[in-house]
């Protein structure tokens, strides 16, 4: 499937909902960015969703977003409740002006909607030979319990770091929890279940079957499972400090349906070792990783590695999308008199 194809399709769709073409546009070129990396779970499989959230009022379509607070470097953003994909997308953009100033900025969002898949933004900061950080968590939701517990408290909290070498970017996308909601929706979906036992019971009794989790009180488990779970843990909590608590909009205020809280960080290395001497760095041990004596039937990955080559593949042979992510596409091309190839 043609990427621009694709996200026509999608920003039709949106703007046939009346929201603003350049929210319309950046969401849809997000969502296709992340299938085009192979993060199915976060790509053009969520339209559906949020198209159901603009319908219930849950995603705002039109408007701006409020400064909080700014100060030199750094800036706090009401989002209002918009797209998350543009939010963020302009929440770097900002970062990336100001780190071209003072070296260093961090923009936090809070009260913004979902924002797709956080590797699908970086590849562009490290082409700017930028260093790129994101950390986002949902006040509004809870399905990780904390190490040791069995009352979800916390959401799977991703965060990504991309970073420019000699060669191709490092581009880091990893989460606190062992899994994602996403994922577990998309495990639901295709009546599948995990491989291992990644999730717990209401009880605190390991489980592979996602329905544990969507319908029985069940909580995913943080990195590091039964044994070393406080590592996800910390982790969990330290993005919810970044970004709930320096955006102002966390688990006290109690907001309701999607309501994400996001810390943006942008990096210039030319204000500490140079831009040449940090390529240099990262490239020399990015090449050690690369040729360590890899274990028996195992290949060495550099973080990214496999995401760029598959978007570098989907751009020549097309974007795969699997039948039911097709198939609800076609649905909602339907309800929207707007054709899906």
């Amino acid at each position: 499937m043609n990427k621009e194809d694709l996200i026509k399709f999608c920003n039709n769709i949106l703007l046939k909902l009346d929201m603003d073409f350049e929210k319309a546009r950046a969401t849809s070129e997000v969502l296709v960015e992340a299938d085009l990396m192979g993060h199915s779970t976060h790509g053009v499989r969520l339209l559906p969703n949020y198209v159901s959230d603009i319908k219930n009022g849950i995603m705002k379509v039109n408007g701006n977003y409020k400064i909080i607070s700014e100060k030199k470097s750094n800036i706090i953003i009401d989002g209002k409740l918009l797209p998350g994909i543009w939010l963020t997308q302009e929440g770097l953009k900002i970062a990336i002006t100001k780190a071209h100033d003072f070296g260093v900025s961090t923009v936090t969002i809070g009260n913004s909607h979902h924002n797709g898949a956080l590797a699908a933004f970086l590849k562009v900061v490290a082409d700017e030979g930028l260093i790129g950080i994101i950390k986002s968590s949902v006040p509004s939701n809870s399905t990780v319990a904390p190490f040791g517990g069995t009352e979800p408290l916390f959401t799977p909290n991703p965060m990504a770091i991309g970073f420019p070498t000699n060669h191709l970017p490092v581009i880091i996308d990893i989460s606190a929890s062992i899994t994602t909601n996403n994922m577990i929706a998309e495990k639901i979906a295709n009546n599948e279940k995990f491989d291992f036992d990644c999730l717990l019971t209401s009880e605190g009794v390991p489980s592979n079957d996602p329905l544990v989790v969507k319908e029985e009180g069940g909580t995913v488990l943080p990195v590091g499972g039964m044994e070393y779970g406080h590592k996800g843990y910390g982790l969990a909590l330290g993005i919810e400090a970044l970004s709930q608590g320096l955006s102002g909009f966390g688990r006290k205020n109690n907001p309701k349906s999607m309501n994400l809280s996001t810390f943006i960080q942008v990096i210039d290395p030319e204000f500490f070792s140079g831009l040449e001497e940090f390529k240099k760095q990262m490239s020399y041990t990015v090449n050690k990783a690369k040729n360590n004596k890899p274990i028996p039937g195992k290949n060495i990955f550099i973080p990214g590695e496999r995401a760029l080559k598959r978007r570098d593949q989907a751009l020549k042979n097309g974007i795969k999308l699997n039948d039911i992510t097709q198939n609800s596409l076609k649905d909602l091309g339907k309800k929207f008199n707007e054709s899906f190839f």
